[in-house]
């Protein structure tokens, strides 16, 4: 589906095996839930209004998600430090909003079977940093593909959190700019055999893509480099 408009309570389908939607809108002031159990292929890109909440895709092999700057699940007062209000006395109507006290994650619960997994946000959409908050072990995921969003909030929590929970990851991509422009990238590796439990014994493959280094793609550098992880330039 593409360039579409969805105002229904839930999606659902026992047969489905891939999903591709992108560029849509919802005019719902709630969660399309989307119950597709033997879907392979998920792939949810750009859309406009409430983030669809995912049940378990326990076949699930590809999945990209991508929070585009339509997402409506964003914090009013979230700053250029990675930082947002949460659900706290001070909070934003956004964020009180969606402090509803429930423990499931709307989107990483649902795609945490996946093999290949690429998640992309705007930095000031909450819903990833929020899921992390239960964060489910993506016990399959291979390859993993995240842009900067991953890489602002203070001390790296967010990117620290994944890795940790990736228990069998072998090739790790961090895309840390905007579309458009030269791209440069380093590729990294282990330069010995010790290895920490912060990270997947089977990673093999760091790729770092970024425009120029400034201090983020630095401060992101440094902290691979803590797991014995040595770069270079292709």
């Amino acid at each position: 589906m593409k360039y579409c408009e969805i105002n229904v309570l839930k999606i659902s389908s026992c047969a489905l095996k891939r999903l591709s939607i992108i560029y849509y809108q919802s005019n719902l002031n709630y969660q399309v839930r989307v119950c597709t159990p033997c879907l392979i292929s998920l792939e949810l890109d750009n859309f406009s209004g409430r983030t669809p909440f995912l049940e378990n895709m326990v076949l699930l092999e590809t999945a990209r998600v991508d929070l585009g700057s339509s997402c409506e699940d964003f914090c009013l007062n979230y700053d250029d430090f990675g930082v947002f209000c949460g659900g706290n006395d001070n909070a934003c109507e956004n964020c009180v909003a969606y402090n509803d006290g429930s423990n499931e994650c709307v989107l990483l619960g649902g795609i945490s079977n996946a093999i290949h997994l690429e998640l992309i946000s705007q930095y000031d959409i909450f819903v990833f940093t929020r899921d992390l908050k239960q964060c489910p072990t993506f016990s399959k995921v291979k390859t993993l593909l995240l842009n900067e969003y991953w890489c602002v909030a203070p001390d790296l929590d967010p990117l620290a959190c994944i890795l940790k929970n990736s228990p069998v990851l072998e090739k790790l991509t961090l895309q840390l700019f905007c579309t458009g422009g030269d791209c440069v990238e380093m590729k990294g590796s282990y330069s010995s055999m010790e290895r920490s439990s912060a990270i997947a014994e089977h990673l093999k493959i760091v790729e770092v893509k970024f425009h120029a280094i400034g201090k983020r793609v630095h401060k992101v550098l440094k902290f691979l480099c803590t797991f014995n992880i040595r770069f270079s330039f292709e």
